[in-house]
C-alpha cells in the first residue's frame, strides 16, 4: 500500500507501481490523516515532503527514507508586481501551508540569506494551499509559496506572477547544481527489514519511471492525470516546472545531511538509522 499526494511528484510513483505486482497507490489530500495511517501500519510506503519524515523521526517514530527523486517544484507567486529579489519581501507577509512545513523551512533559509529577519521583516501566515490560492484570487494575499500543481492551476490569472523558483534560488545561494531533496518515500524500519527486496524493487522502478517520464512526458501525463484528479493540460504544465533528481544510498544520505547543514539544522548521529541503505549495510 503506497500513499502519495496529488502532485506531479506522484507521476513516477503511479508509473512505478504498475510494474510491482500487488502494489496499490492511493492519492491522498489530507496529509495529517495519511501520516497517522502510515504510523498505524495501514500504509507501507508514504510519499511526502522530506521534513515531514524528519519530524516524525525526531518525535520517535521508526521511519526510514528510502530514496529522493524531486529536486524542485515550489515557486513564489505574487500579486501585483513580480518579485525579482528576496530583499523585496521586507515588510511583507508570506503565506505558507503550515508551521514547520518543508516549504517554510527552506523559505526561512532564503529570507535569512537575504539579510532579513524571519517573523520581523517577513511575517509568515499559515493557510492550506487551497485557502491561500483563493486568497490570491480574491486579492487578499500578495505573496504565497506554492508547489505544483497549484502554480499551473492559477497561472495566467490577472495580476498574478510566478516570481521565483525555489530550486533556482537554492542553487544560486548554495552553489548546488541540482536543487535539494524535496519529495521522499518513507517506510518503517520493521517493514523495511521484512521487505528489503520490495524496497529495492520500488526504488529501481522509481528510477525507471523517471527515465520513462523524461522520454515521453506527454504519455506519462496521459496515463496519470485521471488518478491525480487533474486536467491533462494543467498536469503537463505542472510537470514542466517539476525537476527530478534520483538519489538513494550514500548519495541520498549526503544530500539530506548537506541540506540540513546548509539551513542551520544539522542532523546528529542518531539520524544514521533514518537512512534505509546506511542502516541496512550497518546491520550486515
Amino acid at each position: 500500500m503506497i500513499y502519495a499526494p496529488a502532485t506531479p511528484a506522484s507521476i513516477p510513483v503511479l508509473l512505478a507501481a504498475r510494474h510491482i505486482e500487488g502494489a496499490e497507490v492511493t492519492i491522498f489530500a489530507n496529509h495529517a490523516q495519511a501520516n497517522a495511517q502510515f504510523l498505524r501500519g495501514e500504509v507501507d510506503i508514504l510519499v511526502t515532503g522530506l521534513s515531514v519524515g524528519v519530524e516524525l523521526f525526531n518525535n520517535g517514530a521508526p521511519v526510514q527514507v528510502i530514496d529522493s527523486y524531486v529536486a524542485g517544484m515550489t515557486y513564489l507567486v505574487t500579486r501585483g508586481q513580480p518579485i525579482a529579489d528576496l530583499a523585496d519581501l521586507r515588510g511583507r507577509s508570506i503565506y505558507l501551508p503550515f508551521e514547520g512545513s518543508p516549504i517554510e523551512e527552506v523559505t526561512r533559509f532564503f529570507v535569512e540569506q537575504a539579510g532579513l529577519r524571519w517573523q520581523t521583516d517577513v511575517r509568515p501566515i499559515y493557510a492550506p494551499f487551497t485557502s491561500s490560492v483563493e486568497l490570491l484570487k480574491q486579492g487578499r494575499a500578495d505573496v504565497v509559496a506554492l508547489p505544483e500543481p497549484f502554480v499551473s492551476l492559477i497561472e495566467g490569472l490577472p495580476d498574478l506572477h510566478v516570481s521565483l523558483g525555489y530550486r533556482e534560488l537554492w542553487d544560486t545561494l548554495t552553489g548546488a547544481s541540482s536543487g535539494y531533496p524535496q519529495v521522499t518515500p518513507f517506510v518503517t524500519r520493521e517493514w523495511a527489514a521484512a521487505n528489503a527486496d520490495l524496497v529495492d524493487r520500488f526504488n529501481a522502478e522509481i528510477a525507471a519511471a523517471l527515465d520513462a517520464l523524461h522520454a515521453d512526458p506527454a504519455g506519462a501525463v496521459a496515463q496519470t492525470h485521471e488518478a491525480l484528479g487533474l486536467p491533462a493540460p494543467a498536469l503537463a504544465a505542472a510537470l514542466n516546472r517539476t525537476d527530478f533528481a534520483y538519489l538513494d544510498g550514500a548519495d541520498l544520505a549526503k544530500a539530506i545531511r548537506d541540506y540540513y547543514q546548509a539551513i542551520g539544522k544539522p542532523l546528529d548521529s542518531a539520524f544514521d538509522a533514518f537512512f534505509y541503505r546506511d542502516s541496512a549495510r550497518a546491520a550486515q
